[in-house]
């Protein structure tokens, strides 16, 4: 019998490649459904003629360990990379990562510690954005009667996955794009209108209530939706007494630079002549004049 030198790597996988990760002929389909179809048995013989080979060469290796896995997976959710994020992008089930990162599965398959091992947090987080506008978005859109389950069919996200948004500190590009649309195109609509019923618009606004969630009117006036700086739990809180009078110095300034005298901003601002008249010496001068001895 003939026989090659060529031997094929340990490493690759003991599945045969497929176009599409679901459907007739991809390896989920074909080793979980059994399938008889034309397309199927050609995956399938390919799969057992593979490893015919290797158990002749010896390099049959349908299991490694997990543990190197398991420990660069929890590394890089240690990073901030979800788990939902390290599944689309090495091509693996959610819940398959789920199971190996918990420690549940002793061995795995050869491509699938690859795939997961071939990652970094750089290589992930270059393909996706931080959470703070999308979930903004998603919380205005709420505030206004869209429940979230709704909200993911206009969005093409699992119904299940779309609350986990406000929980995770990074999301794909494709899906923040996806967000703005659906937003940019629902903000000015009614969600009854729409086919929410009355109950859900109703409890979608009281959980926005409760969780002090802006409505989308709101940050148009406010702006910074994408601003993670911007807190809008205190962006309406009253001013205390030194920030008012650092806004009230603002405004004083700004309008004698229009050449409008003391009077006349006195009027407008509703203060005391006194005081412009103090804050405007203190401009011309640079000198801050003695508060307490003034309060006095």
């Amino acid at each position: 019998m003939t026989t090659t030198s060529e031997t094929p790597a340990v490493g690759l996988s003991t599945r045969p490649a497929a176009v599409t990760n679901r459907g007739h002929g991809s390896p989920t389909w074909v080793f979980t459904k059994n399938c008889p179809c034309k397309k199927c048995r050609v995956v399938k013989n390919a799969y057992a003629r593979q490893v015919h080979r290797r158990r002749c060469y010896g390099t049959w290796q349908p299991y490694v360990d997990a543990a190197p896995t398991v420990r660069h997976l929890r590394k890089l959710h240690d990073a901030g990379i979800s788990y939902a994020q390290i599944a689309r992008q090495s091509g693996l089930h959610e819940n398959h990562v789920h199971r190996i990162a918990n420690g549940h599965s002793k061995q795995v398959r050869p491509a699938t510690a690859e795939a997961i091992l071939a990652l970094t947090a750089e290589s992930v987080q270059r393909k996706v954005l931080p959470i703070t506008g999308s979930a903004r978005r998603l919380q205005a859109l709420a505030a206004i009667g869209w429940p979230f389950t709704t909200l993911a069919t206009y969005i093409g996200m699992n119904p299940r996955g779309i609350s986990r948004i406000n929980y995770q500190p990074y999301i794909f590009q494709s899906t923040a794009k996806a967000i703005v649309a659906a937003y940019e195109r629902l903000k000015d609509q009614k969600p009854e209108d729409h086919g929410v019923s009355l109950v859900g618009a109703q409890k979608s606004r009281a959980l926005a209530e409760r969780r002090g969630w802006p409505d989308p009117l709101w940050w148009e006036d406010m702006g910074h939706i994408d601003d993670p700086e911007f807190d809008p739990a205190t962006a309406e809180r009253e001013l205390n007494r030194d920030e008012l009078g650092a806004l009230r110095r603002e405004e004083i300034e700004h309008l004698s630079s229009y050449g409008c005298d003391a009077e006349t901003i006195a009027k407008r601002l509703h203060m005391h002549l006194g005081t412009v008249r103090g804050v405007l010496r203190e401009l011309r001068t640079g000198e801050r004049r003695d508060r307490k001895g003034a309060d006095a």
